[in-house]
């Protein structure tokens, strides 16, 4: 909550804005929470000077939660549900040492713990912090009674997380990022449109889709920092499970996506046939059948991806077995390489290839294609609170879908 790196109260805080919005006082929040009255009341306003944003309107029937106030009982509730995930194996008193670690845990002592978990060496992460190797100690210590068991182990290899650090990482990890969305929410409510998202991309997004929408967003948001990843959809999905990653922008697994992760539709596109200028199906005029291309030199998707999901629904449709590619491949800008340099064949995103098309670098091929759709759109955590970016962001893609200004023709928008 508190915006000094330093404070020990940031955690403690979130739970004292919740118990008076349940108590609907400052009295009731301190026989809640085991404190004083003057206690919540100073907790409170230390809260609302450092976060320069009202919490609760004050009146003659108690107090009564702002919007930003509700936000921080959003955020209270999502901590505790996070810290419930770290105490539950064997613990039978679990709802009590969540209530311990609000009062304990601060921010500091979970960014020195999930650095060293990321780095396996205190020398490095205390670098990476910017403070001293015997400060980073100090805080691995503290977090380690306040979990009342070692959460990690000093080997000649560095430091390696134990069976219960290894539960504890994940939802720290996402506890941090909670408190980061907070905060960014808390700089909405002040007026400052500021912010960071760390967006990963797949690659049907990344050379058109994506840099639409981000052009859009730091129109918006000019302060914003944003960080893009590529790689492999599983890479990221566990990135966005621990809270690395705000977003997935690209094509949707349906219900192949995991349970803790949401999927939003924004439209869906079909894959389309493209070659080499000099190809020899480059000024075919009349409509092909798939069959007839069976045998040419096909660059397939890479195996357990929607587009390769898509390729082998083409073939079935057309009654004919796949062909026997000879490469595979997801990263657009190698497979165009390629179908510029060969007489091979793909089926592609329009979205991938559409300056090709445009500049004759390369064509379409008319060919009859089946069941070649599929959904775009965006992955999230389940109850994941937004930060203003990725709300901005979302609105930028959805109004691009809506106008059609991504569309070469072979797109349904939903």
């Amino acid at each position: 909550m508190d915006r000094q790196d330093d404070t020990r109260t940031r955690l403690r805080a979130l739970r004292t804005v919740e118990a008076t919005h349940e108590g609907g006082s400052a009295a009731a929040a301190a026989l809640l929470l085991h404190v004083s009255t003057s206690t919540v009341s100073r907790t409170i306003q230390q809260a609302e000077q450092a976060l320069q944003v009202g919490l609760f309107e004050r009146g003659t029937r108690g107090m009564v939660c702002t919007t930003p106030g509700l936000a921080v009982v959003r955020g209270c509730v999502a901590v505790r549900a996070e810290l419930m995930l770290s105490v539950t194996d064997g613990v039978s008193s679990a709802q009590r040492q969540v209530e311990s670690l609000f009062r304990v845990l601060t921010v500091p002592m979970l960014r020195c713990f999930v650095a060293c978990a990321e780095l396996a060496n205190e020398t490095l992460a205390a670098r990476s912090l910017g403070l001293s190797q015997p400060a980073v100690s100090q805080q691995l210590r503290s977090l380690h009674r306040a979990y009342g068991r070692p959460l990690m182990q000093r080997t000649q290899r560095g430091l390696r997380l134990t069976r219960d650090g290894q539960r504890v990482l994940g939802p720290l990890k996402r506890v941090l990022s909670i408190l980061r969305v907070l905060e960014e929410q808390m700089s909405a409510y002040r007026g400052e449109a500021s912010g960071r998202l760390h967006l990963g991309v797949l690659p049907m997004a990344s050379t058109s889709l994506a840099p639409q929408a981000l052009a859009g967003l730091l129109q918006r948001m000019p302060k914003v920092v944003v960080t893009v990843s590529d790689g492999t959809y599983e890479a990221m999905a566990r990135q966005l499970k621990t809270g690395d990653l705000d977003m997935i922008l690209g094509p949707l697994r349906g219900e192949l996506v995991a349970p803790e992760l949401e999927e939003r539709e924004l439209f869906q596109e079909s894959l389309i046939a493209v070659v080499r200028p000099g190809h020899a199906l480059a000024s075919a005029r009349r409509r092909l059948a798939l069959r007839q291309l069976r045998s040419l030199a096909w660059i397939a998707p890479l195996e357990n991806t929607p587009a390769h999901a898509a390729f082998e629904r083409a073939f079935r449709a057309a009654g004919v077995p796949l062909p026997e590619a000879s490469f595979h491949a997801n990263s657009p800008s190698l497979v165009r390489a390629l179908l510029m340099k060969s007489d091979h064949i793909a089926l592609m995103s329009p979205l991938q290839v559409q300056e090709d098309l445009e500049s004759g670098a390369l064509v379409r091929v008319p060919v009859t294609l089946h069941e070649v759709d599929r959904r775009i759109g965006i992955t999230v955590r389940r109850a994941f609170a937004w930060p203003p970016a990725c709300v901005y962001l979302w609105n930028e893609l959805s109004a691009l879908s809506v106008s059609g200004s991504l569309s070469t023709g072979t797109s349904r928008w939903s």
